[in-house]
């Protein structure tokens, strides 16, 4: 196929995006960096070097009457301490849900349109009658590990007062309280990248890692509002950790614990029918994982491990000072499967025909990329237009710093108009940065006036 082909077929599918799965072969990496040739409006050329995050005041400050929860509202999220070390779980989530009341913000109007909006794109035909989301949560609900469960049942009932079942009428009910934390396990999350550099492709020699989130803001970006990172203080002989996502919510999307493990998953679609029956909410675990494991090698092993018991397939990007992995974590068990679950790293050979070109560094979008695993890379264009702008962008230097990977993952330009085959795009929540060098934390949380271009970093404590 010619260049002036290729050309062709990748401006009529990025005009298009009607599919992830296309009806013509994404031609290799090499022909698509080469046709997609940036212009004035699509790249952003502003360095991060020199500009150093800061820290940001809190605004105001909320604290339980037992001391168990302590809220700060600070201009661009809110910092969050439940302290697991000074009472019970459930104890622990009646005290969030009590402070959450008494701040005065309007939560459910914040939560409930997200919610709904997500219920119907998992549900497009349920016509107000929500039984079927009401039926997974319960199918879930016996699987989370006792001490989280009853952390999520004392928010719960604190914040809802008791109201039961589902409708979108303005308040939030018990079950949609719980649901909230069980998006990504029950109804799904949506598009993600990550990258680390380390060694010879580090300017400091140490590890950097960056995790972009992109996830649903809400039909007027009021998720942007609720932006927060979660301290769980956590008492002898358990890691306390950050998590990274949204105000009353208690899973983890993205978490940093006190051993410097790193985790953050990413959806990676499997093609296989959807079963919560028996099966683990994988986003729980992944909190487990950080609270009780001190290396990156154990906590992908443990989730490798368990990925057989999970609802929806993901990824995983794990690091540590010392090592970087990706959780391949594929459910399908079923009997004619080609699946697999694997813990990759950079020696792991990859699909043929895709190439990694950079030593020392390793990028993960929304598929599996392991040789042997389920092929949705290739067969994914937005998902293989992301994982080759990594590819050429990461090899442009030959050691990049803290600044350098900033600039790689905001790079775009909010001025076009497709999300799904930009690494910074209208759907990115927030982008976080973690360098091990200096054990700086720098996040750019999208605020409710959306994405912008050259987001401005802030450092964030852990």
């Amino acid at each position: 196929m010619n260049k002036r082909m290729i050309g062709l077929f990748i401006l009529l599918f990025l005009a298009g995006c009607a599919s992830d799965e296309p009806d013509y072969a994404v031609p290799p990496a090499v022909d698509i960096v080469t046709e997609l040739k940036p212009v004035d409006t699509t790249l952003v050329n502003e360095s991060y070097e020199g500009v150093e995050a800061k820290e940001e005041d809190a605004l105001e400050s909320f604290t339980s009457k037992d001391g168990l929860c302590v809220i700060e509202k600070k201009p661009s999220y809110y910092e969050v301490w439940l302290h697991h070390d000074k009472g019970d779980p459930y104890s622990v989530g009646c005290a969030y849900g009590e402070v959450i009341k008494d701040m005065g913000t309007d939560y459910a109007e914040i939560l409930e349109p997200y919610l709904y909006e997500n219920i119907d794109s998992a549900f497009p035909n349920l016509d107000g009658e929500y039984t079927p989301v009401i039926d997974r949560i319960n199918l879930l609900k016996p699987q989370i590990p006792p001490e989280y469960l009853q952390e999520l049942d004392g928010f719960a009932q604190t914040l809802s007062g008791g109201l039961k079942g589902m409708d979108s009428d303005g308040k939030l009910s018990y079950e949609e309280l719980l649901l909230a934390s069980m998006v990504p396990d029950c109804l799904r999350g949506t598009n993600c990248s990550a990258l680390s550099v380390w060694g010879e492709k580090s300017a400091s020699g140490e590890r950097i890692v960056s995790r972009t989130l992109d996830w649903p803001m809400g039909s007027t970006n009021q998720m942007c509002s609720a932006q927060a990172v979660t301290h769980f203080v956590e008492g002898k002989g358990k890691n306390s950790y950050a998590s990274f996502s949204v105000l009353g919510m208690l899973d983890v999307l993205s978490g940093l614990n006190d051993k410097l493990v790193f985790a953050a998953m990413l959806d990676a679609g499997s093609g296989c029918d959807y079963v919560c029956e028996g099966k683990k909410c994988y986003s729980f675990e992944l909190r487990h994982a950080l609270e009780t494991m001190d290396t990156a090698r154990s906590l992908g092993e443990y989730m490798v491990a368990e990925s057989k018991n999970f609802t929806f397939s993901h990824n995983i990007i794990v690091t540590d000072k010392a090592d970087c992995f990706v959780a391949e974590d594929c459910v399908d068990d079923t009997e004619d499967s080609t699946g697999q679950s694997m813990l990759r790293d950079k020696d792991t050979p990859l699909f043929d025909g895709i190439s990694w070109d950079n030593p020392d560094s390793l990028c993960v979008v929304n598929a599996f990329q392991s040789e042997g695993a389920d092929d949705a890379l290739t067969a994914n264009g937005g998902n293989y237009i992301r994982f080759c702008k990594y590819n050429k962008w990461v090899g442009e230097k030959d050691r990049l710093s803290t600044a350098d990977v900033k600039s790689i993952v905001t790079r775009e330009s909010t001025q076009r108009d497709s999300g799904w085959h930009e690494i910074y795009s209208y759907l990115t929540y927030h982008v976080i940065i973690f360098d091990y060098a200096t054990g700086e934390l720098d996040i750019a949380f999208t605020g409710p006036e959306g994405v912008v271009d050259h987001p401005v970093f802030t450092r964030v404590l852990y």
